[in-house]
């Protein structure tokens, strides 16, 4: 047992050192400040160009079925949800105008300021260094936030488009999710296992080395559903943080949630570039 101890102690201890060298904590909480600050005027867009598409009350349903169904809103999220979903059906029973259009540049800044805090960090956690980030990074950054919010309104189109086309087949009970907790969870969880192996193999300078193999992307997949279930038990016990959502409201709960996914986002590549290490060290 002692001979297992070192084993796990000494490349937890680099993980953890490298991760605080390279300020992780400080990206991880720059990188919730701006996808917080990027998500009312995301809403405003995509529930404007929802409205004019489909209409102000297929937009809504639409809306209701991306933000209800998802397993991971457990109580301590639904105000956030709540108001988030207020905004974008506000915004689907009026036109796309100058508000919509400014609130797209909006959340595009404040998403890409997002992706390249990210990217730096994963540059920095996977020693990807001197690799320089001028305009057409930030040009990159500002597509991918284009893309992002125009995958969202497609998904409502196709939720939206769906039950109808099922219908006329002749199938009325259709759902988004199937309604069984652990099938939902495990769904959520492939999806978050997919998002990790997009984040760190698109967003940094150069492909990580991180394939679907990797037992890291799997353990980061896992944290971040632990961080859903964590936030919301944590949430519900803790008097300290239910007394600053009362004075600041329920994005903190949304604020907390961020910076704990970053966090294991990031000490995952800290903990590839370990395993890449270690492996290099017994081949050698």
């Amino acid at each position: 047992m002692r001979t297992y101890v070192p084993a796990v102690v000494n490349p937890a201890r680099t993980i953890f050192t490298d991760y605080s060298a390279h300020r992780g904590s400080l990206a991880s909480g720059g990188m919730a400040y701006f996808v917080l600050l990027a998500i009312a005027p995301a809403a405003v867009f995509i529930g404007a160009v929802a409205g004019a598409l489909i209409g102000p009350e297929d937009a809504r349903s639409a809306i209701e079925s991306l933000l209800i169904r998802v397993p991971a809103l457990g109580p301590e999220f639904q105000p956030s949800a709540d108001a988030l979903l207020k905004v974008m059906t506000t915004a689907s029973a009026g036109a796309v105008t100058v508000t919509s259009i400014v609130s797209l540049l909006i959340a595009i800044y404040a998403a890409s300021k997002a992706i390249m805090a990210l990217r730096l960090a994963l540059d920095a956690a996977f020693d990807f260094v001197g690799v320089r980030h001028g305009l057409l990074g930030r040009l990159r950054d500002a597509v991918l936030t284009l893309v992002g919010l125009l995958v969202v309104v497609t998904l409502m189109l196709v939720l939206t488009l769906l039950p109808r086309i099922l219908r006329a087949a002749g199938i009325t009970d259709f759902h988004v999710t199937t309604g069984i907790g652990w099938i939902d969870w495990l769904v959520f969880g492939v999806l978050a296992w997919g998002l990790v192996l997009a984040l760190y193999r698109w967003v940094p300078s150069r492909r990580a080395p991180v394939t679907w193999r990797s037992p890291v992307a799997l353990a980061v997949a896992i944290w971040l559903l632990g961080v859903s279930a964590g936030v919301g038990a944590y949430v519900g016990f803790s008097s300290t943080i239910g007394a600053a959502i009362a004075a600041f409201g329920a994005p903190m709960v949304v604020l907390l949630w961020l910076y704990l996914s970053f966090m294991g986002v990031l000490i995952g590549a800290e903990a590839q570039m370990n395993l890449i290490g270690l492996r290099g060290s017994e081949s050698d």
